[in-house]
């Protein structure tokens, strides 16, 4: 009796394992085709619902973008039997909804079951970097590359937990043994060149900008990095050039047309210049300092109207600190013997900047011309003495002289300037 009771078990057994088998078979066909819709259909209207049918129909909802359809018929299968692939591909959904607390608690208790499951360990570390547990993140990457002493991301995202940390020393050292498993390791080539251009220890960066531009030509990380270094060393062809390709992959940005249009202006091409300032106005119309740039460009040019213009535009779109633009504005009116507003806009210049000593300067020396009262010009020279004796010998020694000058003729006429 007892062995035709497990005769027939096992043919039940049988039966329904070649039914599931079938089940996949025509569920995978379906997709093949494309046609999930019916796949799903295939699956809900089985009359046992096993892991396997649960299982499937959570990774087509998941493969199609429906989350939280896949979340529900992952549990589904977890209340049948806790299987680690299946908390795994929870874990993933999860964290693919936006869930990802969610997701490191799963996580965490896959290792704390199994500590030898490294690709489960290498999602909790990504994780907590995302999630800012820091600490945690370093902990199980330290873990991780003793595991397995060849691969390089290992050491890489430790480098990144230890740089949120401030272990900057650690964290280059991190990098470094990255690259010393795989030399061909991009990411840590990239942070290892700013992790020197930041040290300025510039034979080391170039050194890591070349062997990254040599991988990949056109990386817009490296083609960057290596026009920032170039524009520092003054070789402002050598910067166009990378400049230039950064143009043809497309990338564009403030900063690299502004770079493009300094790096012309120190080769004295104000054509090119003026074209890739107004390229970036065009994505930031209210860049107080290229506005500026472009101020100082046409008054170069003798072009005062429109220096005018951009500099009034400059000071309207620009932060507190705006000594240079006043001061240029200040300069343009009194050129154009305005002299009463330049005296506005040089008071303006120094009162946003009190080291700027040329403001002080034109300051008193617009005073003097203007107001009959030459006590205000001799308070300005003597201001200027008083501050900035050291900073220009020529302007010193003139505004000593207008000084003297000044206090001697009132002392002529009777009166003693303090």
């Amino acid at each position: 009796m007892k062995k035709k009771i497990i005769t027939i078990l096992v043919l039940i057994i049988s039966f329904t394992t070649e039914a599931q088998v079938l089940v996949v078979k025509v569920v995978d066909s379906l997709l093949l085709q494309g046609n999930y819709q019916k796949a799903l259909k295939h699956l809900e209207h089985q009359e046992i619902k096993t892991i396997t049918n649960f299982d499937k129909t959570a990774s087509i909802y998941q493969s199609i973008g429906n989350h939280n359809k896949a979340i529900e018929f992952y549990v589904k299968a977890l209340k049948i039997k806790e299987i680690d692939a299946i908390k795994v591909k929870l874990g993933k959904t999860y964290n693919s909804a936006g869930l990802s607390l969610n997701a490191i608690k799963i996580y965490e208790e896959i290792i704390q079951k199994d500590s030898t499951n490294l690709l489960v360990a290498n999602s909790l570390g990504k994780l907590y970097l995302s999630n800012r547990q820091i600490k945690k993140a370093a902990e199980i990457y330290q873990y991780l590359k003793k595991k397995d002493t060849l691969n390089p991301n290992y050491p890489y995202q430790l480098g990144v937990a230890l740089g949120r940390q401030k272990k900057l020393f650690e964290m280059g050292d991190s990098y470094l043994e990255a690259f010393k498993r795989d030399s061909m390791h991009i990411k840590s080539i990239y942070r290892l060149a700013k992790f020197f251009k930041d040290l300025k220890f510039k034979d080391s960066t170039k050194l890591f900008i070349d062997k990254g531009l040599k991988i990949d030509k056109n990386s817009i990380n490296f083609n960057q990095l290596k026009a920032n270094s170039l524009y520092a060393s003054k070789d402002y062809k050598g910067a166009i050039k990378h400049l230039k390709r950064l143009d043809s992959l497309n990338y564009k940005s403030v900063n690299t047309f502004d770079m493009f249009g300094m790096a012309y202006l120190k080769l004295d091409d104000d054509i090119m210049a003026e074209k890739y300032f107004k390229k970036a106005l065009k994505i930031d119309r209210r860049n107080s300092t290229i506005t500026y740039r472009l101020a100082s460009l046409y008054y170069k040019r003798k072009e005062n109207k429109k220096a005018m213009y951009k500099v009034i535009s400059s000071i309207y779109y620009g932060k507190p600190d705006l000594d240079r633009q006043y001061y240029l504005l200040a300069i343009i009116l009194k050129e154009d013997n305005k002299l009463k507003m330049a005296i506005v806009n040089f008071e303006k210049s120094f009162q946003n900047n009190s080291q700027n000593y040329k403001a002080l300067f034109e300051l008193a020396t617009t005073s003097e011309i203007y107001y009959k009262d030459k006590k205000i010009a001799y308070k300005h020279y003597q201001k200027y003495i008083d501050k900035f004796e050291e900073r220009d010998k020529k302007m010193t020694d003139y505004a000593k002289q207008r000084a003297n000058e000044i206090k001697k003729e009132y002392f002529l006429e009777g009166e003693i300037l303090d």
